[in-house]
């Protein structure tokens, strides 16, 4: 006679018998669910406080500001280059 065998992912009494630890392990993995839904909830009222909306700005405007800042580093690096070749310093391999 054939029997079905129960599947211990399905069945938590099994799954018990399997592994002592998986009920512990579920509580676990529960509590940190929920710590994770508040520390989500926190941080999203966080960002959309006065304070939240002014780092926003503040990031937004650096980021802005990336390119131009590269342009003037790479025009001065430029600048050093042509400065070093006058001065015989450097030599442009070709």
């Amino acid at each position: 006679m054939r029997t079905c065998n129960k599947n211990p992912l399905k069945n938590k009494a099994l799954m018990q018998r399997l592994n002592p630890y998986a009920k512990t392990q579920a509580a676990l993995e529960a509590k940190a669910i929920e710590a994770r839904k508040v520390s989500r909830k926190a941080s999203i009222k966080a960002k959309q406080s006065k304070a939240g909306r002014k780092d926003k700005v503040t990031r937004n405007t650096r980021f802005a500001n990336l390119g131009t800042e590269m342009e003037t580093a790479f025009v001065a690096a430029d600048q050093v280059i042509k400065d070093e070749i006058e001065a015989g310093l450097y030599k442009a391999e070709e």
